[in-house]
Parts: C-alpha cells; sequence; structure tokens
C-alpha cells in the first residue's frame, strides 16, 4: 500500500468512497435521510483536500481510502493543539478497511506531531463495526454521538408530572438562566469533567440575540424547571439538511429527573416541531454524561461516534 498527499483527480474515487459508507450506515440506522448526498459531499471533499494534514492510500493504483484533519486547534481536550477529521474527512474501503484506517493513522499523525498537534478526534459511521474496532485499538476512546429521529407518527404527550409545557421565546428566556448555568455544573462534574463556563444574565441574553435558537421549557408552580434548545447549527453535513434540527441543549432539575418530566418535556418538543412540519429531529451528546446518553438513546438513534486521542506531548522531549 502506497501513501500519497491529497489530489483533486483523487475527489471522485473519494466521493465515491464516502457515498458509500453512508448509504451502509442507511442500511442499519432507518431514522436516517435516505438521500444522495453525493454532491454535497463532493463540496466538502474538495474544501478539505486543501488541508495541510491528510493522506490517501493507493493499492494497484486504485484508491482504498483517505484520512484529513483539520488543525491545530489551540487548547482542544487540554493545553495542546488539537485536530478534528469530520464525517465526511475519511473513508475506507479495499479488502482489509481495518487495516488501511490504522495505516493511514500511522502515516498522517507523524507528520501532526512533529508541527505540535497531540489531540486527535476523528467522527466516523456508528455501525461501521470494523473502523470503530481499528480506532479503539489504535488508541482511541468515544467521546460523543449524534442522532437522529424520524417525526413521524408521534403520540400525543401524556402529562402525568403535573408540569406544564411551552414554548419560550429567545427575548423572554433569561427565567431559564439557572437551567442554563445548571447545565454548565452538570458538565463540569462527575464523570463528565468537560470545562464549561457560567453565564451571567448580559451574556445570556447576548448569546440568544445571537444565535435565535427556540427554547422549550417545563414549568411546575409557575417554575421552569427544565428545558430544551433547539437550533438550525448543525455537527454533520446530515444534521444541516434542510429537514432537521438539532437539540443543542437540554436540562431537568435533578430532582425531576426519576419523573416522566424530560420525556413529556421531549414530546412536547417533537410533536410541536412535526406539527410544524419539521421532518427530523437531531441531538449531539457527550457518550461520557451516563445522563444524557440514557435518556437520548431511547427516543433516538446514533448515526456518529467520535472518537478521540491524547497522545502524551512528552513523546518530544525524547
Amino acid at each position: 500500500m502506497e501513501f500519497r498527499k491529497l489530489e483533486l483527480k483523487y475527489i471522485d474515487d473519494a466521493v465515491e468512497l464516502a457515498v458509500k459508507e453512508y448509504k451502509n450506515e442507511c442500511i442499519n440506522n432507518k431514522q436516517l435521510l435516505v438521500k444522495n448526498y453525493r454532491e454535497k459531499l463532493r463540496e466538502l471533499l474538495v474544501d478539505i483536500f486543501s488541508s495541510k494534514y491528510g493522506l490517501l492510500a493507493i493499492q494497484d493504483e486504485e484508491l482504498v481510502g483517505y484520512l484529513v484533519f483539520w488543525g491545530g486547534f489551540q487548547g482542544q481536550f487540554g493545553n495542546v493543539k488539537g485536530s478534528f477529521s469530520p464525517l465526511f474527512g475519511s473513508a475506507f474501503g479495499g479488502r482489509n478497511r481495518k487495516k488501511t484506517a490504522s495505516l493511514l493513522f500511522e502515516h498522517v499523525s507523524k507528520q501532526m506531531i512533529k508541527d505540535g498537534i497531540f489531540s486527535f478526534a476523528i467522527c466516523k459511521y456508528a455501525y461501521d463495526k470494523e473502523i470503530i474496532e481499528s480506532f479503539i485499538l489504535n488508541g482511541f476512546g468515544i467521546r460523543c454521538s449524534d442522532a437522529i429521529k424520524k417525526l413521524t407518527n408521534l403520540d400525543e404527550a401524556p402529562i402525568n408530572s403535573g408540569c406544564r409545557y411551552e414554548e419560550v421565546s429567545y427575548e423572554k428566556s433569561s427565567d431559564l438562566l439557572d437551567l442554563i448555568n445548571g447545565l454548565s455544573k452538570h458538565m463540569n462534574g462527575s464523570p463528565i469533567y468537560m470545562p464549561t463556563s457560567y453565564l451571567t444574565a448580559d451574556e445570556f441574553a447576548v448569546k440568544c440575540a445571537e444565535r435565535k435558537n427556540r427554547f422549550f421549557a417545563a414549568y411546575n408552580d409557575n417554575r421552569p424547571v427544565g428545558y430544551i434548545e433547539v437550533c438550525e447549527k448543525a455537527e454533520t453535513f446530515i444534521s444541516e439538511d434542510e429537514e432537521v434540527l438539532n437539540i443543542c441543549g437540554t436540562y431537568v432539575e435533578e430532582q425531576y429527573r426519576n419523573s416522566s418530566v424530560a420525556q413529556e418535556l421531549l414530546l412536547f418538543t417533537m410533536k410541536k416541531l412535526s406539527d410544524e412540519g419539521l421532518k427530523y429531529l437531531g441531538v449531539d451528546c457527550e457518550t461520557l454524561n451516563p445522563t444524557a446518553i440514557r435518556f437520548w438513546t431511547k427516543h433516538f438513534e446514533s448515526y456518529t461516534y467520535s472518537f478521540v486521542r491524547r497522545i502524551d506531548e512528552r513523546i518530544m522531549e525524547i
């Protein structure tokens, strides 16, 4: 197997590898959009092929894989430079895809380490067990996931908790600040340990005005006890589809987590969006957040996992 620099003459072959991986995921995940993303993937690949960090795997003059990173980003998962290979940033074919993926990371990372990049993140399809095993055996761990749900045949949300549910415009979302900061506290704590800043009232107001996201809240005795934030911002080319909106924040006060509040709030949100004509709802969550992963996988189906590996920077001292 030969490893070559990224060249646009291989774009058509790279697109075919990427399309094949998406089709394979659709076979296993019935919640995904069955769409032809060939031209979208071509556009994305032409862009990322301009990156300094990427290689092609060639065998018998045929493209059997590619791996490309954007980088390096200062302060990604610690005080080092990091990198990210998005969902379209890699694809693997040929007779031994596991070996191709492993060898590509081996060769691409050499140059990146020389440039002081010690943190690597790679997004791959959730049902691609062969590639998942390859990266795990190469020292990567799963950190987060993208999931999706078709908003069809939704049941009416039963209200057993005694709470009421309503949409809150972003202009009037200031009473959700304690919940927003409650989520930050939760993310900072065990076992997630994800540094997340707290917001002042002014900072939250500015953020709401900039994003113009939608908020759905659960109230008990006129006090908000949980919220879901929905946005157009996306993490993958799939969640960027015009038929998809995305949950980008959720929190329910701890004393209400063993009740039906979270499920009722989610069903209320989905029914409201479905009645407006939305076809799909996505969510991304940290898999290292046990509360979140248990809840979301009950209602959504994961289609990606993001794998991360932090290299010990002391290797440069040897």
